[in-house]
C-alpha cells in the first residue's frame, strides 16, 4: 500500500479501476486500497481454505467450474487440490509485480 499511496501521489486519475477509483474518492486512498487489499485477501484465502478439502474430496460442484472436457479430465487425473492456492499466489505475485512497476517508474 505504501508504495502504491507514494506512486499516486494523491492522483486518482492512476487508478485504472473505477470502482476502486470512486471508493478512494469517497473513503480517502488509504482506507480503499485497505479494504480493497483485505476484501481480496480473504476472498483469496476462503477460496484456498474452503476450495482445497472440496476438490480433495472430489466434491460433485467441482466437475461444474472447468469449462472444457480436457480441463474436467485434467482435474481428475489426480490431486488436484493445490489448484485452489492459485488466486492467493497470484494475488501475492500481482502484489509484487504493482511494487516493481512503481519502483521502475520511480514514484516510491
Amino acid at each position: 500500500m505504501r508504495w502504491t499511496v507514494a506512486g499516486m501521489g494523491g492522483d486518482l486519475s492512476l487508478e485504472g479501476n473505477p470502482v476502486m477509483r470512486a471508493l478512494m474518492a469517497r473513503i480517502g486512498i488509504v482506507p480503499a486500497l485497505f479494504l480493497g487489499k483485505a476484501a481480496v485477501g480473504l476472498s483469496c484465502f476462503l477460496i484456498a481454505r474452503y476450495g482445497e478439502p472440496e476438490i480433495r474430496r472430489g466434491a460433485a460442484w467441482i466437475d461444474k467450474v472447468p469449462s472444457t472436457r480436457w480441463a474436467r479430465a485434467w482435474m481428475k487425473s489426480g490431486d488436484r487440490a493445490w489448484i485452489a492456492y492459485v488466486p492467493l499466489y497470484g494475488t501475492a505475485l500481482s502484489q509484487a509485480l504493482a511494487v516493481v512497476g512503481w519502483m521502475a517508474l520511480g514514484r516510491g
